[in-house]
């Protein structure tokens, strides 16, 4: 079901990404939380990494592997919270 789900996203299909998006979203909520310790820097970057997921989709090469690579997107996206702010300190 979720293969299927995320080779629609790739697609373009928005509606396959919004499911796929309510599957995964509190998980990627919950580590970016646990990363950042702030829970607006946390929906920032969870913000980020889904805008990241949906505009890179299509170069996904694996459909069986979008968890971990949203996961993936999503520490990188902390750091770059991270650094961000240290840099407006």
């Amino acid at each position: 079901m979720e293969r299927e789900l995320v080779q629609r996203a790739m697609q373009g299909d928005e509606e396959a990404f919004e499911l796929l998006v309510e599957r995964i979203g509190d998980s990627l909520h919950s580590v970016a939380r646990r990363i950042l310790r702030d829970t607006t820097l946390a929906q920032d970057a969870t913000q980020q990494a889904l805008l990241d997921a949906w505009r890179n989709l299509p170069q996904l090469r694996d459909p069986d592997r979008f968890e971990a690579w949203a996961h993936r997107l999503l520490v990188n996206a902390c750091y770059a919270e991270q650094r961000r702010e240290r840099r407006q300190s």
